[in-house]
């Protein structure tokens, strides 16, 4: 008997039946849950908008699941499923879509491919949004793609990068004299010491360590900041084999900079590279100790819903302290916790009656003063409390549109015996 017909027939019952749910959908409802679910999204509150996309996601026509999803896959490192989305809604939505919101796709869209490793795309994606867009970007953020384009362009005919793990990883934790955190990185019979710094998005190696290391130099110069400002001439490189114990990495990007780019003349230090977040990411999931061990177990864990998001290729963590909650830089290459003049304007009733002093911070190109106050800082995390006592809180702005509360660094990580981070599934567990 020929079961075509059957098998037709049930195709259609499908098709009515998704035709009729979709048939269900208010349209007014769902503009005006995707209005508020867009607010949150162009803030940058990744958290309580995934939170509420998975409450109303019912509610919502394709074409808002779609556009939102697009944000949120890419905030929650699901790079193929936001390109998957994009491709979805170039296709089938092009005309609903404005110039501007075509903008804010193309603007991530480059970023998910680089997260695949896919430079070529991540090229012509960036491309167009100089040759169509520019009218949309603020000066700096056209600089700064500008930069990103020498990158990409760069590394559009190289391979990907690629981990290769043989066994559960646990490696010592070497603090230089300037208290970071360090891992060896062997190539052949050479080592050195490269600081690990989850807060860096691409990583960065100094001219005479690439040398040493054997890091290929590709075309095409860009000027870097330093936190002060200061420009430095700086080029792409990717170093095709290098290990972390046993752990192999293929094909890694580096920015290599000038020694003096990460030299701290002040104390006669100097720092030979910094294995940044794409690294780190392919690991899958590292722990960090409070006794100094490095850890990465060949198969990573899983939970249900996390606690990390990611901004371009920098960490986001979300947390509740004694006063609210809200979303955080994680950056393990820094070893103080700063709160930012969002989280002074967002507590400012309670925080203006204390005393404002002046705090100098700074990095390899120097230093720079800000207006602050100390606060006791008492967040939570996996059902813990801690209090940390004198923490600053700026008053003035490190940069403008600046969403974030603020950044936490080792002094928080170090009142746990462990860090876990996890970023196949997108969390952190202190232990």
């Amino acid at each position: 008997m020929n079961k075509h017909p059957k098998s037709i027939l049930l195709l259609f019952l499908i098709i009515t039946s998704l035709s009729c749910q979709n048939a269900k959908l208010d349209p007014a409802k769902s503009d005006a849950l995707f209005s508020q679910l867009d607010s949150l999204l162009q803030v940058k509150n990744y958290f309580e908008a995934r939170d509420f996309f998975k409450k109303h996601r019912k509610d919502l026509t394709a074409y808002h699941r779609l556009r939102s999803g697009i944000f949120l896959d890419h905030a929650f490192n699901r790079p193929e499923a936001s390109a998957a989305k994009t491709d979805s809604l170039l296709r089938y939505h092009a005309s609903d879509m404005t110039d501007s919101l075509r903008y804010q796709i193309e603007a991530i869209t480059h970023i998910t491919h680089s997260r695949n490793y896919e430079y070529q795309k991540a090229k012509e994606s960036l491309e167009n949004v100089l040759s169509k867009y520019t009218h949309f970007l603020t000066p700096s953020e056209k600089e700064n793609m500008e930069n990103t384009l020498i990158i990409w362009t760069a590394l559009q005919d190289q391979p990907k990068q690629k981990v290769i793990k043989q066994e559960d990883l646990e490696l010592p934790i070497v603090r230089d004299q300037a208290g970071l955190q360090n891992l060896i990185v062997t190539k052949d019979t050479l080592q050195k010491q490269f600081v690990f710094d989850t807060g860096a998005n691409i990583s960065t190696i100094t001219a005479t360590t690439a040398a040493a290391y054997g890091v290929q130099l590709l075309d095409g110069t860009f000027e870097v900041a330093a936190i002060t400002g200061q420009k430095m001439l700086s080029q792409v490189g990717l170093l095709p084999r290098f290990m972390l114990g046993s752990i192999i990495v293929e094909n890694a990007i580096f920015i290599v900079v000038p020694d003096e780019a990460l030299a701290f003349p002040q104390i006669d230090y100097q720092i030979h590279g910094i294995l940044g977040f794409p690294v780190l990411e392919a690991l899958g999931e590292i722990s960090i100790t409070s006794d100094d061990r490095f850890i990465v177990p060949r198969e990573a864990g899983r939970i249900e819903t996390g606690n990390l998001a990611l901004e371009f290729l920098t960490p986001l963590l979300h947390l509740k302290d004694s006063r609210g909650s809200g979303t955080y830089i994680l950056d393990t290459g820094a070893n103080n916790t700063m709160l930012f003049d969002t989280y002074y304007t967002m507590h400012q009733e309670e925080l203006s009656a204390e005393k404002e002093t002046d705090y100098s911070f700074g990095g390899a190109g120097g230093f720079i003063t800000k207006k602050g106050v100390y606060v006791t800082f008492s967040p939570e995390i996996n059902g813990k409390k801690i209090a940390m006592n004198s923490i600053i809180v700026l008053k003035q702005p490190l940069k403008e549109d600046n969403f974030f509360l603020g950044n936490i660094g080792q002094d928080f990580i170090q009142q746990f015996d462990m860090m876990i981070l996890n970023f196949e599934q997108m969390y952190l567990k202190m232990e």
